[in-house]
């Protein structure tokens, strides 16, 4: 939707956003969509890449007061400029009309074409390239059991050493969950690498390695 339409997302003949479920080439997409694991689950994630730079909205269905959304961003703390403002507008307009497809209660009032989804107040990446990383890792803490949770917990700042540690864990489990149909296959070829390429990092799974003791080619 946003590459079809970037910040037009109002239909102008009809004076209303468009639908997702209305526009061909978002229909295939809504195929893949389970609606009772929409209605029946407590959040829903929306990662974000735009401008090179990752986020994710988090859409709460529990909230004591109806759904809410909120935005997790490891750059901004608030809305930097108009147009990232849209954007948030944009992506409450795509949830809300994804929940009412699904049978769930929309975010959205009667006749509103969005809401401002709030920023949580979360780590700020130290570097250029750690975005995903913080995606990831939100997505991984944030939980369920605990109102709010999401908004009020109190992580330590997040350093570069630490996120080190977060992309060596999630290139693991990548590889090794049960749904990677190429897991043999990578298991195979990392016992081959240490075979041929005997550093003690590379002789134990369990000794942590750097870029140093990773093959130049």
């Amino acid at each position: 939707m946003l590459e079809a339409h970037h910040h037009n997302w109002i239909d102008k003949k009809k004076w209303r956003p468009h639908e997702i479920t209305s526009l061909t080439n978002h229909k295939e997409f809504l195929s893949f969509i389970d609606r009772e694991k929409i209605q029946s689950h407590r959040f829903l994630f929306a990662p974000v890449l735009y401008a090179e730079h990752w986020w994710i909205y988090v859409l709460d269905k529990n909230e004591p007061e109806g759904p809410e959304m909120f935005v997790l961003d490891s750059k901004n703390i608030s809305s930097p400029t108009d147009e990232k403002t849209t954007l948030n507008k944009f992506a409450s307009n795509i949830l809300s009309q994804l929940l009412r497809w699904a049978g769930a209660p929309t975010i959205l009032k009667k006749g509103s074409w969005s809401l401002l989804p709030k920023y949580i107040n979360v780590p700020q990446q130290p570097n250029e390239h750690d975005c995903a990383v913080f995606v990831m890792k939100w997505m991984e803490l944030i939980d369920p059991t605990k109102p709010h949770y999401y908004c009020t917990y109190n992580i330590e700042q997040w350093t570069d050493p630490m996120l080190v540690e977060f992309r060596k864990k999630i290139v693991a489990k990548i590889i090794l969950i049960k749904e990677n149909t190429m897991r043999a296959d990578e298991i195979r070829a990392a016992n081959e690498m240490r075979r041929t390429k005997p550093s003690a990092a590379l002789r134990s799974p369990f000794l942590p390695f750097s870029t140093p003791d990773l093959p130049s080619t």
